[in-house]
């Protein structure tokens, strides 16, 4: 084998290893494609009865600012958040809170009507905000997906608004690792505990209520 041909032969490997790479580099970027999640929990059974005259208007469901985007969000240290691009809610994290909430409570029994709509007469509004949402990947501590909610439920009388009840709830859900599968996973595991409790403590409160 000529120099020549040996030459012609390493620049063939040359271009073929840059072709490679370039092709490496397609395969990378469609790797990071959208990978889109929902949090979709369901209540169960419908109740068998249901109280007369109490419609509950539910406000959009605020976020606090640094879990307001789409974007799924991990906790890295004490003071420092890392959002997961590319891997996001389906839809706006307001609107996927209240339609969630509005499923469940209309199927408690515990009001006659559950709306979103303001235009709607109703005789209690429920006021709620999401304080914490993120996957916990701090070195120091186990992977959780965590979940923290504050309600807080309004009477309306000639009005004007007081408020009737209010709570706030936070769940801790222990995951095998902090990926966005599994935090995700988590943070329905933990809204279908967390909007039970909230009934639970809804239940009590009417049931003590005087008429």
């Amino acid at each position: 084998m000529t120099i020549c041909t040996i030459m012609k032969y390493i620049g063939f490997i040359i271009l073929l290893t840059l072709l490679t790479g370039c092709l490496g580099l397609g395969s990378k970027e469609e790797d990071n494609s959208p990978h889109y999640y929902v949090i979709d929990v369901g209540r169960g059974a419908v109740a068998s009865r249901f109280v007369e005259n109490r419609v509950l208007y539910i406000k959009p469901v605020k976020l606090t600012s640094h879990f307001r985007g789409q974007t799924i969000v991990f906790r890295i240290a004490d003071e420092e958040y890392q959002a997961q691009a590319p891997h996001q809610f389906f839809s706006d994290p307001q609107e996927m809170f209240t339609e969630q909430l509005q499923r469940w409570l209309q199927k408690t029994g515990l009001f006659s009507q559950v709306v979103v709509n303001e235009d709607v007469a109703a005789d209690m509004i429920l006021e709620t905000a999401v304080t914490a949402l993120y996957g916990d990947k701090r070195e120091q501590f186990s992977p959780q997906s965590v979940l923290e909610m504050q309600f807080f439920l309004l009477g309306i009388e000639q009005n004007k608004k007081r408020v009737l009840f209010q709570t706030g709830l936070k769940v801790e859900v222990d995951i095998p690792q902090t990926t966005p599968p599994n935090v995700v996973k988590g943070w329905k595991q933990g809204l279908e505990q967390l909007l039970s409790t909230m009934e639970d403590d809804l239940s009590d409160y009417f049931s003590k209520r005087k008429p």
